[in-house]
């Protein structure tokens, strides 16, 4: 298709020459000199501010300043629409890959600040929090550059794919000191969740109960496929499934049982908690998509209570059954983790979800893996 190759200091003589038809041709290339190696090529990362008058330092009522790496899908319908509504937040600073999506950001939601430079972000000394929204296996180094500022973090799941990343992110917190760290474990925030815990009550002897998801099937070109890079479907989403278990048991995960499923990415595994509770998760690619994506089923001291996909609530106790629905519709959470996580970072209240939890339940996801490999539970 490439009829031939010339010098672009030829180029007004070729586009003539295409004008004129001296030169039939289907594509023309033009090649560049390469650069003298005193004259480096520069590089494109360029930041992109909006004037706009800096709240003043300093005083209760000034607002949160957000940088964010990542302004992808999710950064873009779950988490920035919710902050920019939120008159205590500032969203000051974005760096996506390309500059379009930069752009896009800043001009969608009203960034200060727009740049092509993730060290843009981690060297905005303006910032009170930087959120992490990026490809998995990106997740633990930008959470230890970004604590290493000392600034509040807040990561998209997974908080790290391996046990030696996770390790590397709690020596940076004990030598920091920064443990101002949020993962984005929205589901047990999520507003009818809430109400069907408080309403189904905190047994004393512990709990039974089964998380079914049907996730479905990957596109072709999904960047999830790339396991060995960015790792399982389950290792990137199963933190969400393990933590709203903890949350809703009130305990934290002791040891993992897992065996894989009729499809390589479906994962049936089996979760201990500490105080005696029991949380099975199946994680399914192979049912059908018009079958609701998650429902959560438990039962303890003579109640049961089942949630369907977020819209609806059943609580049975004793010869009553109560139901109720969300208003507004599906509401996982996200809107109100973001509150408490940027209440938490104005006022310095403790971080929403306790640092312990975070690890464990990062640790519990990672033995997930560990026993599909081992055959055999697996403690966390």
């Amino acid at each position: 298709m490439v009829t031939g190759v010339f010098p672009v200091e030829k180029a007004t003589n070729v586009y003539a020459d295409l004008a004129s038809g001296a030169m039939p041709a289907v594509g023309v290339l033009f090649s560049y000199p390469a650069p003298a190696g005193d004259n480096p090529v520069r590089s494109i990362s360029r930041v992109v501010p909006v004037q706009r008058q800096a709240p003043p330092r300093g005083t209760s009522t000034r607002p949160l300043a957000a940088g964010f790496i990542g302004a992808g899908n999710y950064a873009s319908s779950m988490l920035l629409p919710h902050l920019a509504r939120m008159a205590d937040v500032s969203l000051a600073h974005v760096a996506t890959v390309r500059s379009l999506s930069a752009a896009n950001a800043q001009r969608r939601f009203g960034f200060a600040t727009a740049s092509t430079d993730t060290d843009a972000v981690l060297s905005d000394e303006s910032l009170d929090a930087i959120f992490i929204v990026t490809r998995h296996h990106t997740h633990a180094d930008l959470v230890c550059r970004a604590l290493a500022t000392g600034k509040a973090v807040f990561v998209e799941k997974p908080l790290a794919l391996t046990k030696e990343e996770l390790d590397r992110i709690a020596d940076v917190v004990a030598n920091t000191g920064n443990d101002r760290l949020m993962v984005g474990f929205n589901r047990r925030f999520a507003p009818l969740l809430v109400q069907m815990k408080s309403r189904f009550g905190q047994p004393a002897g512990g709990s039974v109960a089964r998380y079914l998801v049907n996730a479905g099937r990957l596109d072709a070109d999904s960047w999830y496929r790339n396991e060995e890079l960015e790792g399982s479907r389950f290792t990137g989403e199963g933190g969400h499934f393990i933590d709203t278990l903890g949350w809703w048991t009130g305990s934290l995960p002791e040891e993992v049982y897992a065996v894989r499923g009729v499809d390589h990415d479906d994962v049936h595994a089996t979760v201990q908690f500490r105080n005696g509770s029991i949380g099975t998760i199946t994680y399914v690619t192979v049912g059908n998509p018009r079958y609701p994506k998650e429902t959560l089923d438990a039962a303890a001291d003579g109640r049961s209570a089942r949630l369907d996909n977020f819209l609806k609530a059943t609580i049975w106790t004793g010869r009553q059954r109560s139901a109720r629905r969300s208003r507004g519709g599906q509401d996982k959470g996200q809107r109100r983790e973001l509150e408490l996580f940027a209440k938490a970072v104005r006022t310095g209240a403790p971080m929403p979800v306790p640092l312990e939890s975070l690890v464990a339940t990062t640790s519990a996801t990672i033995a997930v893996a560990d026993s599909l490999a081992s055959g055999r539970p697996e403690r966390v």
